[in-house]
């Protein structure tokens, strides 16, 4: 009885573990780097940290879909500066239009 007890509590947290595993999305990551400038425009951008199989870097969106670029690169660099400027200045745009009803 304890017996069949243990492969019963075995076979329920292999299936949440299954269930655990099978619901978590997978996001895909960089695992190689360009080092070409991006001649497609840039929508956005988001930093990926080094947690392997993935590398470290700067994934910028673009309307082309998503690149990988090596962070340490001074044109990535300026245009992380430019994208946060229009952002900044889209924030205080919209901080400082009147509200209409």
């Amino acid at each position: 009885m304890q017996l069949a007890m243990r492969k019963l509590a075995c076979l329920a947290l292999f299936a949440g573990v299954l269930l655990v595993l099978s619901s978590a999305t997978v996001k895909s990551c960089c695992t190689k780097l360009s080092i070409a400038n991006i001649s497609a425009p840039i929508i956005g951008y988001r930093i990926q940290k080094k947690n392997l199989p993935c590398i470290r870097a700067v994934v910028f969106e673009t309307t082309e879909g998503e690149i990988c670029s090596h962070w340490k690169q001074d044109w990535v660099y300026e245009k992380i500066m430019e994208l946060e400027k229009i952002r900044k200045e889209k924030m205080t745009d919209s901080k400082t239009k009147p509200s209409t009803p």
